[in-house]
């Protein structure tokens, strides 16, 4: 439960209502009332039975009132269910909280008047109590002794529960004398609480006059008129008693039906459905009216009165429980007395009873539930003692967290906190250590004065818990470790005040708390299926109809995320969190373009599910989900999965498509997962994909200087963007030696441009010539390594290079001075189909090419982006 704005002139609980009359006293007098004289105290105590001696009688009125409430509990304890002095402790301690010191005028009320007016509200209750104890006492003994159990029998069973009772009575039937009366017991049994009190007031005395009749039908021994006779008295006696609860005499049981039923009606209490019943029985003019009424019309009309009664006792308990109840909402810190009258008035009429005969009385405690600096929504605040503290929820039970929620003690629309484990110490300000909006704390005893009871009362406000001493500032209740965010406050960015709930004594699980605060969550899962499982460390999940919960701890927090829809479905078809997958780690979010989401999405600890608006439902997992996150997810330049991760035909790789850029995921057991996308990919895909010759991609996507390029088992496709097209290819190793390079469009090889001294120098040029086998044509391959060569011409002893290390179309070829540089490091590529070769500068990507298509001799030799042509293609001639 959260709490809201400061409370003004709120509803108390009833168990704190007397705590508002005692208030009320002028307690601002200087002079105050006289204190109480010694036969006042002497009085009082003897109002427990006790007689004062000068140990009582001198005590000071707080004292002496201290000592009257340890008394009426000492007197309570061996009886907790049925405490006889309930009042006098709850204005005791009113009195006790609300004083001024040192008169305690308070105090001295109680003493002298107060004590014995609660005395007298104890008087009633314990006499309801006994009343209602001895209409059932009454109850079990009649119904005993109708069945012939003897006193000594039933006796040490009267102190059963009704149902208990109805047992042992049925126990002691008789299976031929009492048939009738064993199935009116089975049925009770068998039925709601009202039911049992029905049959222990009215029906089992219908069913032992049906025994009785049909015995002494069977009596062989009595004529037919005695056994009419018999039966006659038999009904009179049964109507006597369960029309007017009373034992007929002989007289009474031989009257004649007209004078019996007159009988009943004279003493039959004036408006009550027996005297109702029996008054028209009497002014019929038929006589089968008068026999209906003692068969079986007394009966019916008792059980009327009964129910009648019933239900005015309980109307008016349902009423006092709904002023509870309400004052109960209104105090905002008492869910568990709230749910307690939810329960009751759910319940049966006992229910209702028990609760205001005591339970109303036992639902003072709470946990105080906060939120954490890392947004851990189940730690609570804990008497660590006398230090505040935050401790994060445990299956084990802890009483340290545990607190009596009281009328403020100085103001009863505000509150106070009780340590339980610690009685007499509260949460208290502690103004010399707070700073702005921090109002810190620490758990002190209470010294009485009021001072303290001001430090110690605190107003519930919109989000937090405000001191009273300060109940207007924007001070809110902080202990280290709680979450206090910063906020706009009179143009200064301050901390927030941190939020407090209150929550059950024992606090729930994580799981549960989320589940009953969200009626969406609710809805979409269902109703739990089967007990949480939790693990040593306290990690574990539930299951519901349609979705399941975890409970996990991230370092010091705990975490609560459900999985509902179409995306539990998915997670429990990929075996949840046994499977690849993993737990959760987020709740559903949507994903997609900024105000057009595609759908929901969650992650887990090893993948994430994807529901598609108007789609399909997909799970990622592993290292392709690994990959998928290093793209950027579904942010990035994949988006979203468009299928699940699908095993491949050949049995060995795992592929996922995504919906931008037609872009895939391919995993390999010996290579793992890789991106292949865009023109790429569909240039791969028109080869056969992972079933060609270049089988599974061994890179993602790269750059080159002006396109890109991916890697493959068996080769590799570049893409240019600079006027070439996708190539796919593998680089050939070629046997070191001296070659001639001719081209496959013009039939000319390459060359060394220049005559004489000009074939020698740097920066000669690269042309096309016949083959004639001269030294300007022939070529050493030079290995680099990982099939990479060096192009050393034999004639000047320098290698073929890229004019300035250009990586542009049409850039110049020329021999230079060998250094080994990347714009001197070349390629022999070619396809599985046995094509020419082309020569593939390292640096660009790019190829050689004949200028133009030309095939005349000095045709220039230059670098283009690959497309493929005859013009681009050489064959080699060994020299």
């Amino acid at each position: 439960m959260r709490l809201r704005r400061v409370l003004r002139g709120a509803v108390l609980p009833a168990v704190l209502a007397t705590a508002v009359s005692l208030m009320t006293f002028d307690t601002a007098r200087a002079d105050g009332p006289p204190p109480s004289t010694e036969i006042e105290k002497g009085n009082a105590a003897a109002l427990l039975g006790i007689v004062a001696g000068p140990e009582l009688t001198g005590l000071s009125d707080r004292d002496f009132t201290s000592a009257m409430y340890r008394a009426a509990d000492d007197q309570d304890k061996p009886r907790p269910a049925e405490p006889a002095n309930q009042k006098v402790k709850q204005a005791a301690i009113d009195a006790l909280l609300v004083q001024n010191d040192p008169p305690c005028a308070p105090c001295t009320t109680y003493i002298k008047t107060g004590m014995a007016a609660a005395h007298q509200e104890d008087i009633a209750i314990v006499n309801e109590r006994r009343q209602q104890q001895e209409r059932e006492r009454k109850a079990k003994v009649d119904a005993a002794q109708v069945i012939g159990i003897t006193e000594d029998r039933y006796t040490p069973e009267l102190g059963r529960s009704i149902y208990d009772f109805i047992v042992f009575l049925n126990l002691n039937t008789d299976e031929h004398k009492d048939i009738e009366t064993r199935k009116a017991a089975v049925a009770a049994l068998n039925g709601t609480p009202e039911k049992q009190w029905s049959f222990l007031t009215v029906e089992i005395f219908t069913a032992h006059k049906e025994d009785l009749a049909r015995q002494i039908r069977e009596d062989n021994a009595k004529t037919e008129a005695e056994k009419a006779a018999a039966i006659a008295e038999e009904k009179k006696a049964a109507a006597a008693y369960q029309a007017l609860g009373i034992i007929a005499d002989d007289r009474m049981r031989k009257l004649d039906d007209d004078d019996f039923v007159r009988t009943i009606y004279k003493l039959a209490p004036s408006g009550s459905e027996v005297f109702l019943a029996a008054r028209e029985a009497v002014l019929s003019l038929e006589d089968a009216d008068r026999t209906k009424f003692i068969e079986t019309g007394a009966a019916d009309a008792r059980q009327r009165d009964i129910d009648n009664e019933l239900r005015r006792r309980d109307l008016e308990r349902v009423k006092q429980i709904n002023v509870i109840r309400d004052s109960a909402l209104r105090s905002r810190f008492h869910p568990d007395l709230v749910n307690a009258a939810d329960t009751a008035l759910a319940g049966t009429s006992i229910d209702r009873e028990k609760f205001l005969r005591t339970g109303q009385y036992q639902h003072d405690i709470q946990t105080i539930r906060g939120i954490s600096e890392t947004r851990d929504k189940d730690v609570y605040l804990t008497d660590d003692n006398g230090t505040a503290t935050l401790t994060k929820w445990t299956a084990a039970e802890q009483p340290k967290q545990t607190w009596k929620v009281e009328a403020g003690l100085a103001d009863p629309s505000c509150l106070s906190f009780q340590s339980v484990t610690r009685p007499g110490r509260y949460i208290r300000y502690v103004a010399s250590e707070s700073t702005m909006s921090r109002a810190h704390v620490d758990v002190a005893p209470t010294d009485g004065t009021d001072m303290f009871r001001k430090l110690a009362t605190w107003c519930p406000s919109s989000d937090t818990l405000a001191p009273f001493t300060d109940r207007q500032s924007y001070y809110g209740l902080f202990v280290p470790g709680s979450r206090s965010d910063f906020t706009e406050f009179r143009a200064m960015s301050v901390p927030s005040p941190s939020d407090w709930f209150a929550d059950s004594p024992r606090p729930p699980m994580p799981i549960d708390r989320l589940y009953n605060s969200n009626a969406d969550l609710r809805a979409a899962i269902g109703k739990p299926i089967a007990a949480a499982v939790l693990d040593a460390a306290g990690n574990g999940y539930r299951e519901y109809e349609r979705g399941i919960i975890y409970l996990r701890h991230d370092g010091a927090d705990v975490r609560v995320y459900p999985v509902a829809g179409r995306i539990y479905q998915k997670y429990k078809a990929m075996n949840a969190h046994n499977g690849a997958i993993g737990f959760p780690i987020g709740f559903q979010d949507s994903f997609g373009p900024l105000g057009s989401p595609a759908g929901q999405m969650q992650k887990f600890s090893g993948g994430a599910v994807y529901d598609i608006t108007n789609g399909g439902v997909y799970g990622i997992y592993g290292d392709i989900y690994r990959k998928f996150l290093e793209a950027g997810g579904e942010d990035g330049m994949l988006n979203w999965p468009t299928s699940d991760p699908t095993r491949l035909p050949d049995g060995v790789g795992v592929s996922v498509t995504f919906a931008r850029n037609y872009s895939a995921i391919y995993w390999h057991p010996n290579i793992g997962s890789m991106l292949v996308y865009g023109s790429i990919r569909q240039k791969w895909n028109d080869l056969g994909a992972e079933r060609s010759w270049l089988g599974y991609p061994t890179s993602d996507e790269l750059a080159t200087p002006k396109g890109r390029r991916s890697n493959f088992q068996g080769g590799r496709i570049d893409w240019s963007l600079d006027g070439g097209g996708g190539v796919a290819y593998r680089a050939t190793a070629i046997t070191p030696r001296a070659v001639e390079i001719k081209g496959s469009e013009s039939g000319r090889c390459i060359q060394v441009a220049g005559a004489g001294q000009d074939a020698l120098k740097d920066r000669a040029g690269i042309e096309l010539w016949d083959c004639v086998g001269g030294v300007k044509q022939i070529w050493d391959l030079v290995p680099v390594g990982n099939n990479i060569y060096n192009l050393k011409n034999r004639n000047s002893g320098k290698c073929l290079d890229v004019d300035n290390a250009s990586v542009e179309n049409q850039a110049s070829l020329l021999q230079f001075t060998c250094h080994s540089g990347l714009n001197q490091q070349w390629e022999f590529t070619t396809d599985p189909s046995g094509a020419p070769y082309a020569l593939r500068g390292v640096q660009s990507a790019k190829v050689l090419d004949a200028r133009a298509h030309g095939t005349a001799n000095a045709t220039l030799v230059q670098l283009f982006a690959d497309k493929a042509e005859n013009n681009q293609r050489w064959t080699l001639i060994p020299h």
